[in-house]
C-alpha cells in the first residue's frame, strides 16, 4: 500500500507544480521541468498511486520534449504509459512518444503510436504539430 502524503506535502506538491505551470507558460521549461521533478520527488512510490503523479510524469516529459531531449522525454511517455492506464484515452502522450520517437530516428517504433491518434482523435490531434508526423501516421 503507498504511503499518503501530510497536508504539507500534498501543498508544497502542488505550490510546485503550480510555480512550474506559471514558468512552463512563460516559456521557462528548464526551470518548469527542475520543480515538476522536485514535486514528483515528494510522493512516496509507488508514484502510480498517486493522482498526481500522472501529471507530473506528463509535465516533465513535455517540458523534456520541449527542450528537444527526445530520448528522455521518450523514457517518461513510456514510463507514463506503462503506469497509468488512463493515460492511453489521452491523445497527446501517445503523440508526443511518437514525435520523441521518430525524431531519435526510430520511425517504425513511432509508428504504430502516431497511427493510434490518427485513429483515436483524428487529425484534429496534430493541427498544431509539424506535418510529417500526420504524414507518417497516415502511412498504411
Amino acid at each position: 500500500m503507498a504511503e499518503t502524503l501530510t497536508a504539507a506535502e500534498a501543498a508544497r506538491v502542488r505550490a510546485l507544480t503550480a510555480r512550474g505551470d506559471e514558468l512552463a507558460d512563460e516559456g521557462e521549461f528548464e526551470a518548469a521541468l527542475d520543480l515538476f521533478e522536485q514535486a514528483l520527488e515528494l510522493l512516496p512510490e509507488p508514484w502510480s498511486a498517486h493522482a498526481q503523479a500522472q501529471a507530473l510524469l506528463f509535465s516533465i516529459a513535455d517540458m523534456q520534449f520541449l527542450l528537444d531531449d527526445f530520448e528522455s522525454a521518450s523514457d517518461t511517455f513510456s514510463a507514463l504509459l506503462a503506469s497509468f492506464e488512463s493515460a492511453h484515452e489521452e491523445a497527446l502522450p501517445r503523440l508526443r512518444l511518437g514525435q520523441c520517437l521518430l525524431e531519435q530516428g526510430r520511425e517504425a517504433e513511432a509508428l504504430p503510436h502516431l497511427q493510434a491518434v490518427l485513429k483515436s482523435a483524428g487529425e484534429q490531434a496534430f493541427r498544431f504539430e509539424d506535418p510529417k508526423y500526420l504524414d507518417l501516421a497516415r502511412r498504411a
